[in-house]
């Protein structure tokens, strides 16, 4: 028999026969598989049944044997060529041959499916190697069918039974191309999780993980060669290059003791750093030869059963513990303590000649905004003689050494440093997720702002080299690598091949920089620079053969110029082989908290775009005021408006969209977004009647009781409501919550809600279903057990996705089938 495809390969036809059902007229076959009668010792067996040649069809067969088959014409009958048309297979000694047939098909929304079989007498039908039994509800994605069968007749007819054939495509290796998206693609995607180039630029170590098949995460840290991406060898963790040496480090248990060990990744090589670590995290100083410690020192107990409160981040475990610094010199086994503090203390950096470190140190003044404050040190590590670089400073969060000068890379909000990177209007309080960045001099302790007139917000500090500065920045719907030269504050986009940067790594040497980077229809890349000519090579493509048999839509960006005369953008995914003549319903999508929804392709993503596009909708990304990335005055729209004008763009946006492309079905279009997000789905069904239904996922409903409730209720109220509190704000807390305009929603709107979300609790979507359900307004309520703010089971994250996809067809679609499969119709 010829090998052939599998049929995962191969590209969809349609055939249709008639209203209800659909026949299958290329199959893929296997066999005949000659089965012998067992020896009849007694005339029943231990369950008392008397033997029948019929039971020859439960003989254990693998169902993959089906994979390495022929194909052949269903008319034409799948049998052996040694078989004899009209004749049974059972040979007067009880002989029985097998056949396998098998087919696959796709399905692009909720169907009720049967596979049926004209011909043999006696057969069993497997879908996704699971035995049918009857007419079955099937969600979007591929499906395999094998028929198992008795070879008894030449005349074999296979044909679907479907309630609605729309959206049904049949696999047929006539026709090789690709397949539509399904959700296990998005479900199943790798990641990277880990990027480190060697300190020469020889070799790069790179995480990846990803969901396998049941649902498990799986880990793979390999090095390879930096330049061709050759795999050099595989480790069983993640483990750290030494700073100088092409080794890296690790730590392990050996007779009870915690040895810190470096090995060469080609020789396997190793050698002892230290005998007796203790528990922490690990960093080896730049000249190997001690390591900072960092561990945490627990803070007094709670008392059992009945305990008191003693801050409101108490409620949170573990805020009571504390960091705390140690060094460890290799050659003497000395053990340091660096720090002693109630305050919560961390290690930021190390000074390349090993002298010096960089201390962070965090505190809180609930009584004023910012309520969090933070200070810098730099401690030399062997006289322990400390300066204070920066004094208990609000709007902070990161901070880098530049080698070669007395600078500090900052990066905070434009309020940092009183204001000195503001480029706001007195009226306006900046985004505190717009981020800045600011140099401060280490011996005067002055910072100087850098990005003052620079767009994007900077996003993380990567790779700086003496007067030079690698940084991510989030570019409008894109992320993007700069480099920063210290002495002029030019600031330059380095050469990159993708829409989005995520993971960056630069040898020491200089010579070599490595990136991963994705877009919207292209999944997450490896690539690596030499950074004298600037040539980039792409040495992985960590999705490859899923993708080669995928075929996914199309993004395209749009912008347009609102009624109040600034300028809206974001992009639109449009399904692969869209006829453009129909009318397709809509979903629309926009930010959940200040980050803006980017060209991230989203593999595990909570919001599948390309999966929603091959259930057969549009989906059009917004990016409406107070999303960063934008530049200061749009991220300042988010603060204090709760919602005003942002809901108004994405609005606009919406109407500009689907009246300037017809093919939008203007009459189903849906909406859906968490968090932040979630509030705004709310708030856009009470402002108007555009959306024929709306999703909101850990949405917030009062802002006043987020504002007292949620571990950062607080904290994100100073960015989203600066300066206002409830009892100063009435206006904000109460009139602008969506809580107490519910009788004004205007369409159907799921709620859905993990039950352990600890930054926007349960009871916001709580009290909004409440209401809506004492309102007479359609709703529902759907709750995710044990999961926090976003939904990280992979049995339950597929589930909550098809429940929101169902969601749409129910209203979008005009099909509750879907719905109702998932949440059979209770009348209680």
């Amino acid at each position: 028999m010829k090998k052939l495809l599998s049929l995962l390969t191969l590209t969809g036809l349609a055939l249709t026969a008639s209203a209800s059902t659909i026949d299958v007229t290329t199959l893929h076959t296997a066999g005949p598989f000659k089965v012998q009668q067992p020896l009849l010792i007694d005339s029943l067996n231990a369950a008392q049944k008397k033997y029948s040649v019929d039971a020859l069809l439960d003989t254990p067969l693998s169902l993959d044997m089906i994979k390495s088959g022929s194909t052949t014409n269903s008319k034409s009958g799948p049998v052996s060529s040694s078989m004899s048309a009209g004749t049974t297979s059972t040979s007067t000694n009880g002989a029985t041959s097998l056949m396998l047939a098998g087919f696959s098909f796709t399905i692009t929304s909720y169907v009720n499916t049967e596979v049926k079989v004209n011909g043999p007498r006696l057969y069993k039908i497997f879908i996704n190697g699971k035995l049918q039994s009857g007419k079955q509800g099937l969600q979007p994605g591929q499906y395999e069918a094998v028929i198992k069968y008795v070879a008894d007749t030449t005349d074999l007819k296979v044909y679907l039974d479907v309630d609605n054939e729309k959206g049904i495509t049949i696999l047929n290796d006539t026709k090789p191309g690709k397949r539509a998206f399904t959700l296990a693609d998005n479900m199943l995607m790798k990641r990277y999780s880990g990027l480190q180039v060697s300190p020469s630029g020889k070799y790069a170590l790179v995480g990846t993980s990803w969901f396998n098949t049941d649902g498990k995460t799986e880990h793979r840290t390999i090095i390879i060669d930096a330049v061709s991406g050759k795999t050099i060898r595989e480790l069983s963790g993640w483990v750290t290059w030494m700073p100088k040496s092409d080794k890296f480090y690790y730590s392990k248990k050996v007779n009870g003791k915690t040895q810190l060990i470096a090995e060469d990744p080609v020789t396997c090589n190793e050698t002892i750093l230290y005998n007796d670590m203790p528990e922490g995290g690990y960093t080896v100083s730049p000249n190997e030869d001690y390591a900072i410690i960092q561990t945490t020192v627990e803070g007094p107990k709670k008392e059992d059963g009945v305990y008191e409160i003693i801050n409101p981040d108490d409620r949170q475990p573990g805020w009571r513990n504390r960091g705390s610094l140690s060094k460890i010199t290799f050659s003497n086994g000395l053990a340091q303590p660096l720090t002693y503090s109630d305050k919560n203390l961390w290690l930021n950096d190390v000074s390349d000649d090993g002298k010096y470190i960089i201390i962070g140190e965090q505190d809180q003044d609930l009584t004023k905004r910012p309520t969090e404050l933070m200070s810098v040190y730099r401690m030399n590590v062997e006289t322990l003689a400390t300066d204070k670089i920066i004094d208990r400073q609000g709007f902070l969060s990161e901070f880098s050494l530049i080698p070669g000068t007395n600078k500090l890379a900052v990066v905070g909000s434009a309020e940092a440093f009183d204001g000195i990177g503001r480029n706001l209007p007195d009226s306006l309080t900046p985004n505190i997720y717009e981020h800045q960045l600011f140099l401060v001099d280490m011996d005067t302790k002055q910072a100087e702002p850098v990005t003052c007139d620079f767009i994007p917000s900077i996003d993380r500090l990567f790779a700086k080299f003496s007067n030079t500065l690698y940084f991510t920045a989030e570019n409008a719907d894109s992320v993007s690598l700069y480099r920063l030269d210290i002495t002029t504050k030019k600031i330059t986009m380095v050469k990159q091949p993708a829409e989005v940067i995520e993971k960056v790594s630069i040898a020491k040497a200089g010579n070599v920089m490595m990136f991963t980077g994705c877009g919207a229809c292209v999944s997450s890349r490896l690539y690596t620079m030499n950074m004298k000519s600037g040539k980039i090579t792409e040495v992985d493509y960590l999705n490859k053969d899923r993708m080669d048999k995928i075929e996914i839509g199309t993004c395209q960006g749009w912008r347009f110029k609102s009624k109040n005369g600034y300028e809206l953008t974001g992009h639109v995914y449009l399904p692969a082989n869209m006829n453009k003549s129909e009318k397709y319903p809509m979903i629309v999508h926009y930010y959940g908290g200040c980050s803006p929804t980017s060209r991230r392709f989203g593999g595990g993503s909570h919001y599948p775009a390309h999966y929603w596009n091959a259930l057969g909708y549009v989906v059009l990304i917004v990016n409406p005021s107070g999303a960063a990335g934008f530049g200061q005055e749009w991220g300042a729209r988010h603060v204090n408006t709760a919602g005003e004008g942002v809901a108004e763009d994405i609005i606009e946006a919406t109407e500009w969209y689907a009246d300037n492309n017809p093919f939008v079905n203007k009459k189903k279009i849906g909406c859906v977004s968490a968090s932040y997000g979630g509030f705004m789905t709310q708030l856009l069904l009470e402002k108007t009647d555009l959306f024929a239904c709306g999703i909101s996922h850990a949405g917030i409903s009062d802002h006043t009781s987020y504002w007292g409730e949620g571990y950062w209720g607080y904290s994100y109220s100073e960015v989203s409501m600066a300066n206002s509190y409830p009892w100063t704000r009435k206006d904000l807390y109460v009139d602008r919550s969506t809580l107490f305009h519910a009788d004004k929603v205007k369409a159907p709107l799921l709620f859905t809600h993990g039950t352990a979300d600890t930054n926007v609790p349960i009871g916001e979507s709580i009290q909004m279903y409440t209401a809506l359900k004492l309102l007479g307004i359609p709703t529902a309520f759907v709750m995710v057990e044990g999961e926090n703010h976003g939904i990280m089971d992979y049995t339950k994250r597929q589930k909550w996705i098809n429940t929101m996809v169902a969601w749409f067809q129910r209203y979008l679609k005009d099909d509750p089938s879907w719905w109702n499969t998932i949440y059979t119709p209770k009348d209680l």
